[in-house]
């Protein structure tokens, strides 16, 4: 039997957080965390294949957990996708000269999120 990769969902919205579960838990092994600092502890005792990253959260922001992560080496080559409502054009801009491999706006098509993923995961093997 194939292994399941791992998402990792960081999004301080439960009801997305939800979502990611009906739309990602029957193909993939989805952890989900509520907020920067949860993700890290979680990166700290395991791996991910993959980051969904909402960006607006308390604390920490998802730009600021993008730096951090891309400054552990196991993770310089994980892909991640910005998942956010924010749909402002500064914002964009800046979601797509961050580290990123995708950015995605609130509400997310599931199937263009699941095609992103699948292209995501399929550059990094």
């Amino acid at each position: 039997m194939a292994h399941k990769k791992v998402i990792l969902a960081i999004d301080d919205n439960v009801q997305q957080l939800s979502e990611y579960k009906n739309m990602l838990s029957s193909n993939y092994d989805l952890r989900v965390v509520k907020s920067a600092s949860e993700a890290i502890a979680f990166l700290n005792r395991e791996i991910a294949d993959i980051v969904l990253l909402d960006i607006e959260m308390p604390n920490i922001s998802g730009f600021e957990f993008l730096d951090d992560i891309k400054k552990i080496p196991s993770y310089l080559n994980v892909p991640i996708l910005i998942v956010s409502g924010n749909s402002d054009q500064e914002f964009m801009q800046k979601a797509k000269n961050s580290k990123a491999v995708n950015t995605f706006t609130k509400p997310v098509n599931p199937d263009k999120l699941i095609d992103a993923i699948n292209k995501a995961l399929s550059a990094t093997t």
